[in-house]
């Protein structure tokens, strides 16, 4: 079977080159955000971060923005982003229009 693009789901190698090929965006979000309350955290190609909600967006924004000159490309309806019950609302209106689920409930990633 030949690859078209990337890897060969079950490479030994695709982890390898996930991190390498991840690399470049991970450090140009961590130089828009506050690393001191921004933590990202990567598997392969599924991204997470913590932060504020102002960071937070900020950090979305920009991974959408420099995602594709990468051939990474996020989704926000398979994205979720989860918050305290009371920041539901506040989080919606944050987020108005970027198309990420937002909820309370605590999510499989």
């Amino acid at each position: 079977i030949l690859s078209q693009e990337g890897t060969t789901q079950g490479d030994s190698d695709s982890m390898h080159m996930y991190a390498i090929s991840t690399r470049p965006i991970i450090d140009q979000l961590d130089e828009i955000c506050d690393t001191s309350i921004t933590k990202q955290c990567w598997y392969a190609d599924d991204s997470s971060a913590v932060s504020s909600l102002m960071e937070l967006k900020k950090w979305w924004l920009h991974l959408c923005k420099i995602g594709p000159g990468y051939g990474y490309f996020p989704k926000a309806s398979k994205s979720i982003l989860i918050v305290k019950e009371e920041h539901v609302v506040t989080a919606q209106n944050a987020f108005e229009g970027t198309g990420l689920i937002i909820t309370s409930e605590g999510q499989r990633h």
